[in-house]
C-alpha cells in the first residue's frame, strides 16, 4: 500500500485536530478511505498520552489493540491532585505550549476553555523581586545580558555546550546566571549544568507547535485526555508492569508481567518514560540494538519535585505569573492565574540537580526549605511566606519516587543531537517506540510532543502491517 494512502486513512478515522499536521499535510484531501485487514495483535505499553493516542489511531482501523498499564491510572505524567481548590491543579503536565499543534486543537474541539497565560514574571535580583520592565528601565545591564541570551537562544551556533557552559562563555554575570536557568532549564525539566545549549536551540528552530502558553481553566488535563480517548479506555489492562519483553520468535512476542503473567501479541508499541529504559525496569530477549540503546544515554531524565504552598492571602504582587529566583526553586509559577480570583497557591518547579539535592528529605522539610527562600525575598512583618503559610492544603509530590516514572521529563544532552530519531528506530518491523523523549519536532517534554511520537509510531506500524 502507498504511504500517502496509509496517511490518508489515518486521517480520515482521527477527530478534528487530532493528527500531527506534518502528517495530514502529506496526504492527498480526496482520497477514498481504505480497509485493510490484520489478523494480528497490537499491545501497547503505557497508558499516557502517547499510548492513548496510538491505540485510538489502531482501533480506527479495526485492528486488535490492548493498552498494558504498569499503574491504576491512565494519564502517565498527566496527574491531577485532588480538588483542594477551585480550578484543575495539576501535579504533572500544565500548560498547554502553543496554541497550533493536536493538543491544543484537540482540547478546543471538545469546547474546553483554554486561557492564555499573561507574560509577567517577577525576576529576584540580589535578592529583590522586580518585573522585566523595571530592570531594563533601571537599567540592570545584566539582567538585560541574560534576557538577550535567552531572546538569541534560537540563534545559538556556537559549539554544543551544556547550557551553563554557554552562559558563562557569554560572559553572563553569575548573579544573572538563574535568570536564564529558570526560563530555559527549568521548564526543560533540567539544571543548566546538565542540558545541552545546542539541543534547546535545535528544538527552538524545529518547534512548529505555535505560540503562549495556555491554562485549561474548566477540566483537568486527565480529565480531557480521557474525553479525547473514551473509546479506548476500556481497553487498558491496569496494574500490569511489563518486566520482559521476548520476541525471539518471528511471528509472536511474549510479554511477562510483574505478576508473572504472560501476554501475547505480533507487533508491540513501547511507550515508556526514557528513564524506566535507562533503568533496566525493561529486559528484551534478545537484547536490543546499540544503535537504540546507546541513544538512551544521550537523552536525559532527571529529578522533578512539584510543591504546591497554599497561603492564606497573596504576598506576592497580584500580575505576576512567575517568580524566577536563585533558590531552591528556580521557578514558582502561579497556576491559579487566570483561572480563578483567588490566586493564593504557588507551585514550585525543583529539578535536576535541585531536585536529586531534596533526596532523603521529608514533605515538610522540602516545605521549610522553600518557605525560607520566599521569607527572605518578601522579608516584611518576619517573613511573609511563613506567616501566611497555609500547610494543610500544600503537598509535595516527588515524580523521582514514582516507579513506573522515575523522573520528570526528557531533555537534550550535549553530543545528544539525533538521539531521539535513533531511539526511535523499529525493531524487525516489530517494536515500535512511542513517547515524549521520541518526539522529533522539537516538542518532546510535551503533551503534543507525546501525541506526536504516537502519530509517527501508527504510521510505521501501517506502513508495514498494510503491506504484508
Amino acid at each position: 500500500m502507498k504511504r500517502r494512502e496509509i496517511l490518508q486513512k489515518l486521517a480520515l478515522t482521527v477527530p478534528a485536530g487530532m493528527m500531527f499536521p506534518s502528517l495530514l499535510n502529506s496526504c492527498a484531501p480526496k482520497d477514498p478511505p481504505l480497509k485493510p485487514v490484520y489478523d494480528g495483535k497490537v499491545i501497547i505499553i503505557g497508558a499516557g498520552a502517547a499510548g492513548l493516542h496510538a491505540a485510538q489511531l489502531i482501533k480506527n482501523q479495526n485492528v486488535s489493540v490492548e493498552i498494558l498499564e504498569a499503574s491504576g491510572l491512565y494519564g502517565g505524567r498527566v496527574k491531577i491532585n485532588d480538588p483542594f481548590f477551585d480550578f484543575p491543579l495539576e501535579q504533572g503536565a500544565d500548560y498547554v505550549y502553543g496554541n497550533s499543534n493536536a493538543w491544543y486543537n484537540g482540547i478546543k474541539d471538545k469546547g474546553i476553555t483554554l486561557e492564555e497565560i499573561p507574560k509577567k514574571g517577577s525576576f529576584v535580583m540580589d535578592g529583590v523581586p522586580s518585573f522585566e520592565t523595571d530592570l531594563i528601565t533601571k537599567p540592570d545591564n545584566d539582567f538585560i545580558n541574560a534576557q538577550n541570551f535567552v531572546a538569541n537562544l534560537k540563534n545559538y551556533g556556537g559549539p554544543d555546550l551544556t547550557l551553563q557552559n554557554a552562559v558563562i562563555s557569554a560572559q553572563i554575570a553569575a548573579r544573572a546566571h538563574h535568570v536564564v536557568e529558570g526560563q530555559v532549564a527549568t521548564p526543560a525539566g533540567a539544571t543548566y549544568n546538565n542540558i545541552s545549549v545546542k539541543g534547546l536551540s535545535d528544538n527552538l528552530k524545529k518547534w512548529d507547535g505555535g505560540e503562549g502558553r495556555y491554562f485549561s481553566t474548566n477540566q483537568s488535563l486527565v480529565q480531557v485526555l480521557g474525553s479525547l480517548y473514551n473509546d479506548v479506555l476500556s481497553l487498558i489492562k491496569f496494574n500490569t508492569p511489563i518486566t520482559t519483553i521476548d520476541y525471539t520468535n518471528p511471528t509472536n512476542i511474549i510479554l511477562t508481567d510483574g505478576n508473572g503473567n504472560t501476554h501475547e501479541c505480533t507487533r508491540v508499541i513501547i511507550t515508556v518514560p526514557i528513564a524506566i529504559l535507562k533503568s533496566g525496569a525493561i529486559t528484551f530477549s534478545p537484547p536490543l540494538p546499540l544503535v537504540n540503546t546507546s541513544a538512551w544515554n544521550r537523552i536525559g531524565m532527571s529529578g522533578g519535585i512539584k510543591v504546591t504552598l497554599s497561603f492564606i492571602s497573596n504576598f506576592w504582587d497580584k500580575s505576576s505569573t512567575s517568580i524566577y529566583t536563585e533558590g531552591y526553586a528556580r521557578e514558582y509559577y502561579v497556576p491559579g492565574i487566570v483561572r480563578t480570583n483567588s490566586n493564593r497557591v504557588l507551585t514550585a518547579l525543583i529539578v535536576g540537580d535541585q531536585a536529586e539535592a531534596m533526596a532523603g528529605k521529608t514533605d515538610e522539610e522540602i516545605m521549610l526549605l522553600l518557605l525560607a527562600d520566599l521569607d527572605a525575598i518578601y522579608p516584611a512583618q518576619g517573613g511573609k511566606a511563613s506567616k501566611e503559610f497555609n500547610a494543610a492544603d500544600s503537598y509535595v509530590f516527588d515524580w523521582s519516587k514514582q516507579e513506573y516514572i522515575k523522573g520528570a521529563q526528557s531533555y537534550p544532552l550535549v553530543s545528544g543531537t539525533g538521539a531521539a530519531a535513533q531511539m526511535a528506530i523499529p525493531i524487525q518491523d516489530r517494536v515500535f517506540w512511542a513517547g515524549e523523549a521520541t518526539a522529533l519536532n522539537g516538542n518532546n517534554a510535551t503533551v503534543q510532543g507525546a501525541m506526536e511520537s504516537a502519530d509517527r509510531a501508527a504510521l510505521e506500524l501501517f506502513d508495514v502491517i498494510l503491506d504484508n
